[in-house]
Parts: C-alpha cells; sequence; structure tokens
C-alpha cells in the first residue's frame, strides 16, 4: 500500500499525463525532412500526371498542327501549280497567235478540231522546286459564254499531295490601241484642240471609254491649252502625281489617275515582203498600186509638177509596205486610199509633209490605214490632211505631230504627240472591243477567272 493513499488517483493521472507529454515531444523530436517526405510523396505523384497530361496534350497538339501546316503548305503548292499552268497555257497560246493566228482565229469561232496547235494541252507537269504539278487544257467552248465576252477557255489544275486547285479563265485578246493616245513623254494640246470618242461598231453607243495618257511621273508632261476638251480619262505614269503632271489649263470631262502597271509595248516587225530595189515617185503623176505592188521600197517621194500634186493611190485590195528609208510629200500631195481598199504601212524612217498633203483614207475605215514606225534610229513623223485622217499609227519611240485644223479618227501611240491648235481628234472605240487574231501586237491577256 501506498504510504499516502490520498495521492494515489492523483500520482496516477500524474504518470498518464507524463506518458502522453513524453509521446508529443518524442514525435516533435522527428528530424523535420522525414514530416515533410511523409506529405509530398503523394503531391509529387500528382504533379508527375498532371505534366504527363500536359505532354500527352502538347504532343497531341503539336501532331495536329503539324498535319494542318502540312496541308495548307500542299494547298498553296497546288494553287501556285494552277496559276503556272495557266500562265503557260497562255504563253503557248500567245506563241501560236505569232505563228499561226488562222489557226486561233478558227479556234476562237469553234471551227477548229481537237489537237489543233492553238488547242494545247498538258497533264501532271511538275512545277520546279517543289512537290507539285499541273495540268491544263484551252478548248473553244467557253464557260464565260454568258458574258458575251468572245476568246477561248483555260481550266489549269494544280496537284501536291492530297491537295488540287483548279482555275478557269477566259482569254481573250487584247490591242494596241487600249488608249485614244499613249505616249511614252509628252502630250502637248494647243489651243481649242478636241480630244472625243465615237464607236464605229455601234453608232448607238453613247457610253465611250476615252482615256489618254503618258507613263512618265515627269512635271508638265501633258499641258493643255485654252479651250482644249478632252471627253474622257487622263492617266500619268506608275507612282506619279497628276496634279503635277497634268497640266491645269482645258478642260477634262472624266477622271485624273495614275496607273498600276506600266503599258506594254511590244516591237512591231515588217513581214517578209519581195524587195522591190526602187522608190515609189511620182511627180504631178498619180501612181496606183494594188495587191500586187505589196513589197519593200527604199522611199515614198510625191512632189508636185505641171500644176499638178503626185498622188499615191491604193486600190484594188490590201496593200502591205515597207519603206526601209523616209516618205516625203510636196504641197497637195497625198497618199489615197480608195473605198474597197487598205494599206499597211512599216517605215523605217521620217514621215514628211508640207501644205495641204497628208494621208487620205476614203475608205473611212480606221482599219484601213495603219501606220508603224519601225525603224531603230530616232524617228519623226509630221502627219497632215487636207480633210480627214482615219487611221491607226504605233510609234512608241517617235515624236508625232499633227498641225491645224487637222481631223483624225483612230488611235496614236508615240513618244511624244502634239497637236497643233485647232486639232480634232476622234478614238474609234471599236479599236479596243473588235481585235483580231490577225492585228499586229495583238495577244491573249485574262479577261475573266474562277478558282476553286
Amino acid at each position: 500500500m501506498d504510504k499516502y493513499p490520498c495521492l494515489t488517483g492523483r500520482r496516477a493521472q500524474s504518470k498518464k499525463e507524463i506518458s502522453c507529454r513524453f509521446e508529443r515531444e518524442t514525435v516533435m523530436s522527428k528530424p523535420p525532412q522525414s514530416r515533410r517526405r511523409a506529405t509530398a510523396t503523394p503531391l509529387a505523384v500528382l504533379a508527375v500526371i498532371i505534366l504527363l497530361a500536359m505532354g500527352v496534350g502538347l504532343l497531341g497538339l503539336g501532331m495536329n498542327s503539324r498535319i494542318i501546316s502540312i496541308r495548307n503548305a500542299q494547298e498553296i503548292q497546288a494553287r501556285c501549280a494552277a496559276d503556272s499552268g495557266l500562265t503557260k497555257a497562255l504563253f503557248e497560246l500567245n506563241k501560236s497567235l505569232k505563228t499561226n493566228p488562222a489557226d486561233v482565229a478558227a479556234a476562237m469561232n469553234g471551227t477548229n478540231p481537237p489537237g489543233s496547235p492553238a488547242l494545247q494541252a498538258t497533264t501532271s507537269e511538275a512545277l520546279p522546286y517543289c512537290e507539285a504539278s499541273f495540268s491544263y487544257k484551252t478548248t473553244a467552248a467557253s464557260v464565260f459564254a454568258i458574258l458575251g465576252v468572245q476568246g477561248l477557255t483555260i481550266e489549269s489544275i494544280g496537284q501536291c499531295g492530297s491537295a488540287t486547285a483548279k482555275v478557269y479563265a477566259l482569254a481573250g485578246l487584247k490591242g494596241l490601241f487600249e488608249s485614244a493616245i499613249l505616249v511614252r513623254d509628252r502630250i502637248s494640246l494647243m489651243p481649242n484642240t478636241l480630244v472625243k470618242g465615237y464607236n464605229s461598231a455601234d453608232p448607238t453607243d453613247t457610253d465611250f471609254k476615252l482615256q489618254i495618257g503618258t507613263t512618265s511621273t515627269l512635271a508638265d508632261r501633258i499641258p493643255l491649252g485654252p479651250g482644249t476638251v478632252v471627253d474622257g480619262d487622263v492617266f500619268v505614269g506608275v507612282g506619279g502625281n497628276p496634279q503635277t503632271v497634268i497640266g491645269a489649263g482645258g478642260t477634262i470631262t472624266g477622271s485624273k489617275y495614275a496607273l498600276d502597271t506600266a503599258p506594254y509595248f511590244p516591237t512591231i516587225a515588217a513581214p517578209s515582203l519581195p524587195a522591190m530595189g526602187t522608190a515609189l515617185s511620182a511627180a504631178g503623176t498619180t501612181l496606183t498600186l494594188g495587191p500586187a505592188g505589196s513589197g519593200t521600197y527604199t522611199g515614198i517621194s510625191l512632189s508636185p509638177g505641171g500644176g499638178q500634186p503626185g498622188v499615191l493611190q491604193i486600190q484594188g485590195g490590201h496593200v502591205v509596205l515597207y519603206i526601209t528609208g523616209n516618205i516625203d510629200l510636196g504641197n497637195s500631195c497625198e497618199v489615197v486610199v480608195r473605198p474597197g481598199s487598205s494599206l499597211t504601212l512599216y517605215v523605217d524612217g521620217n514621215v514628211s509633209a508640207d501644205n495641204s498633203v497628208g494621208f487620205n483614207n476614203q475608205a473611212g475605215n480606221v482599219g484601213d490605214f495603219q501606220l508603224y514606225a519601225t525603224g531603230t534610229d530616232e524617228q519623226v513623223f509630221n502627219l497632215k490632211a487636207k480633210s480627214s485622217i482615219f487611221g491607226t499609227v504605233y510609234a512608241p519611240n517617235v515624236d508625232i505631230t499633227l498641225y491645224p485644223s487637222a481631223e483624225m479618227r483612230g488611235a496614236i501611240i508615240g513618244r511624244s504627240v502634239t497637236f497643233k491648235s485647232g486639232s480634232v481628234f476622234y478614238y474609234d472605240e471599236a479599236l479596243r472591243d473588235n481585235v483580231s487574231p490577225f492585228d499586229a501586237g495583238a495577244r491573249f491577256v485574262v479577261k475573266r477567272w474562277r478558282e476553286e
């Protein structure tokens, strides 16, 4: 028995407290690392699971992105291949136009059989430096017939991997004379000059789309004298400022603007013609020339004599002349194109004219008189007329002058063009709308297109 029985319960309680205290102190005396290790293990496992899930997701996202990138790259290459096929088809078509315009004309009229040189096709031609290829074909049946535009249809298909792109285009003819007056340098419109349009193919057409302009961007390249009227648009070279290039005088009924792209000036060469070894000359007489007289001559010289003018008369059909020298027209002398005939004139030298002289196209159709500058040296054309000049002049490296009160109907392309006071110029819109495969400088361009 305890010596002090009254303390037995308290002692037992104290022993229990001491035991609990000892256990607490034992736990608290363990190292901190042991406690962290016990709680960090499940957190680490959770983190690994999360990272693994994110990695799988990112891997899947990367794979999808790569697949999409490959697919987009293939689509881009397929479209590039389709465009390349269209470009090559146009190139081959224009090559056929130069070598055999009759074949192209038959194709446009739908009278060419399949396999014609104008109706070409290629299959699975590789596009260089990539994995794409293209196929194209040119047909006479136009998917754009509903638009009323004449031409040939080109279908081009680009292929790269599983990607396919298709382009359908209408190739139509574009001629030299899209503009009424086009120059590389300067258009000088002296006082009271009138520039207006008409349409010989449709007399009821009153909505004329006339434009004149220069490819230059220099100041004052298109001066307009008092009383001058341009019934249409006036343009300047790419990047030019219409306010500085175009003069402040006169009246322009349309817009003033700068070109987006520079015009194309093809080189026109004289066709192969028999060499006649002499000049065409007439002094006080009339020299008549028919289709049999077509050929290469050293010059044209017309002079008055015995009170009569010298006249070169074109009669009996189409005449083509290649003049390697100059054309000199004396007082009252002229070149006359009779009704039912036409003249195409290629000139290496200058054209000079005295008073009351010039070119008289009595046929009345601008297509019946065509003048082309083909010289390699600087040329000068002085154009005069007793009445009107019906025709076209293509001379992008030539300075051209129309003298006072001269009236011209047609179109002009030159290095510079000067209209003296009181001149009248009418642009025939049919030159733009009715282009033939047989026209010099004609070429195929894309008129309409759509893609799939």
